[in-house]
């Protein structure tokens, strides 16, 4: 039986391809990879949405107040960070590079950090009533570290895929 993707070489009896595109196979995206594929493209696109409402909301204040709080200029700041990380991570992983794994790590603690400094601290000092957005925010972020940085650090097909 020849292998059903080149149709050159003899197939292996479990996959039906052969060695060489069995190999290639592996190194691919695909699989539950897919699923932090599908989180960074997410990411990238709320990231901007989010940071351009943001800014333009903070601006409109500014002009009908002329004061900006640190906790606006410190969330401006981290969302800029994030959109920053979230596009590093991307890049990375969509090119296949080595330093994807302490990239996505980085970008589930950002995206960590930023849903416990734009949920949990309006809660502590403003006395803030949380929403189910912010709470779909921050389980979202402890999601991502709760499942996803262990999958990163742990898992052989990430090794295979990423780290040639």
């Amino acid at each position: 039986m020849e292998c059903i993707k080149c149709r050159v070489y003899e197939a292996n009896k479990e996959s039906g391809l052969c060695d060489a595109c069995e190999q290639e196979e592996l190194c691919r995206i695909n699989g539950l990879l897919y699923l932090p594929a599908l989180g960074l493209i997410l990411g990238i696109i709320g990231g901007a949405i989010e940071l351009y409402s943001f800014t333009m909301i903070a601006f409109n204040y500014f002009n009908e107040t002329g004061f900006l709080s640190y906790y606006s200029m410190g969330a401006f700041a981290f969302l800029i960070c994030g959109f920053i990380v979230s596009l590093y991570a991307a890049w990375l992983f969509f090119r296949r590079k080595k330093g994807t794994r302490k990239a996505m790590i980085a970008y589930y603690a950002t995206g960590l950090i930023i849903a416990l400094y734009l949920t949990v601290l309006p809660a502590i000092l403003f006395d803030a009533q949380q929403d189910s957005d912010n709470i779909k925010l921050l389980a979202s972020g402890i999601f991502g570290v709760a499942i996803w940085i262990p999958y990163f650090i742990l898992s052989k097909r990430v090794n295979m895929v990423f780290c040639r």
